[in-house]
């Protein structure tokens, strides 16, 4: 019933609604840098403080948050937060049922009322309208609700409970905020990145922590863990140029930071297919041809040169895509068969629920070796992860799309971004 890292102990309690706490996040064997991140959150919630981890954009804090809430059981309310957030996404939102309107509880309310932990991704992104809500809930754990509700810390309920009934404090209305609620917000340090700088009062109610990138060699063992066929030496050589990529002179120079998260998901990939070339993965995770200019160009492939990784001459890329079939082993996925020089190589890749097409079976889609190869490469890189394809106007990107979803069985839903656009929120 107790959780230890190093001399600090967390008691654990049962989750009234185990639903609501994160599963898979920690793994066998956790890298001695998470360790000490996990302790300190663990030590300031032990004195009741709010965190704020601070660092890159990336997956690590995020990671990091929901690991400690699966070792200590504690249930979670996640909101992300974007310049279209408002005060009703964290307090209530009215909505009609039967011809009648109610006021729904959100995010901040049920975490603060149910004593769970409320995790605050993107503080950055805030508006000025929401930051006077989250600083009195921080500081004084303090709310006034639309419906008249009124959230008060346990410390002050707890004061006035013993000179009034609770009967009546539920006649004025004020609800017990529990002693157990707590905030995890995540950002990203500005002026390096875009956003908003945080509000010098609303930084004071935080405890914070840097969350860097993890140190060489706890991402080395990662890797090599990820990809056990692949060479040591090119996992290295390829971990090398991630970190000189984001390193200090990287930036000034301009280039945009390497996402060093998604190493593994390309070590998997390589892991499946040892032939393929270094620099066409690295293209992928980092699309320097489309994104930066003839100097961006330059500087990036001197970095490549140092490290050995332009090979894309040397080795073969994905010709084109052989088969698609229904997979047998794994509910939910497809068997697709691609050619690579003179080998066929199968691997899984999730599937949609729809009957799945063979290649080169449309009557709409005319297909060329660029679009093969595309193609292909798209099956490997869906294997870990979602895609985004980059292109000029007209290229044929929404063809290229709907060609691979239905060859794996997707169904097709169209949005088209624009700069206005309002938040994901009412697409739901």
């Amino acid at each position: 019933d107790t959780v230890t890292i190093g001399e600090i102990s967390y008691k654990l309690k049962t989750p009234q609604n185990p639903e609501r706490v994160p599963l898979k996040y920690l793994s066998d064997s956790l890298p001695q840098t998470v360790a000490q991140h996990l302790r300190w959150i663990m030590q300031k919630d032990l004195l009741g403080q709010d965190v704020f981890l601070i660092g890159p954009p990336g997956p690590l804090r995020r990671s990091i948050a929901m690991q400690y809430l699966e070792l200590t059981k504690r249930e979670v309310e996640y909101v992300a937060l974007s310049r279209d957030t408002t005060e009703t996404d964290l307090k209530q939102r009215r909505e009609i049922r039967s011809g009648t309107a109610f006021y729904i509880d959100q995010c901040a309310v049920r975490a603060a009322t149910q004593g769970r932990v409320l995790v605050l991704e993107g503080l950055e992104k805030a508006e000025r309208n929401v930051l006077p809500v989250l600083n009195n809930l921080l500081e004084n754990r303090e709310m006034q609700l639309e419906d008249g509700r009124f959230l008060m810390s346990a410390e002050r309920y707890d004061k006035l409970l013993q000179e009034h009934t609770k009967e009546e404090l539920d006649s004025w209305k004020i609800v017990r905020v529990s002693e157990d609620f707590r905030v995890i917000a995540l950002g990203i340090p500005v002026p390096k990145y875009k956003g908003n700088p945080l509000d010098p009062p609303l930084r004071s109610r935080f405890q914070a922590r840097d969350i860097y990138y993890l140190p060489f060699k706890d991402q080395l063992e990662l890797l090599y863990t990820a990809g056990p066929n692949v060479a040591a030496e090119r996992v290295s050589q390829l971990l090398s140029l991630a970190t000189t990529l984001c390193s200090q002179e990287s930036s000034s120079l301009g280039l945009p930071d390497f996402p060093v998260d998604n190493l593994v998901a390309a070590l998997h990939v390589l892991n499946t297919f040892p032939m393929l070339s270094s620099q066409q993965l690295v293209q992928r995770l980092y699309p320097y041809k489309s994104i930066l200019g003839k100097d961006g160009h330059t500087a990036v492939e001197s970095v490549l040169s140092r490290f050995e990784l332009l090979d894309s001459r040397r080795q073969a890329a994905p010709s084109n895509v052989v088969s698609v079939s229904t997979s047998n082993e794994r509910e939910g996925h497809a068997d697709v068969t691609v050619q690579t020089a003179d080998k066929e190589i199968t691997f899984q890749v999730p599937a949609g629920s729809k009957e799945l097409r063979p290649p080169n079976s449309s009557l709409t889609f005319i297909n060329t070796p660029s679009h093969s190869q595309l193609l292909a490469e798209m099956m490997q890189s869906h294997m870990v992860k979602d895609l985004c394809l980059i292109g000029a106007k007209g290229c044929g990107k929404s063809v290229i799309a709907r060609e691979f979803a239905e060859m794996l069985g997707y169904s097709i839903e169209p949005v088209m971004l624009y700069q206005m656009l309002c938040s994901w929120k009412n697409f739901y």
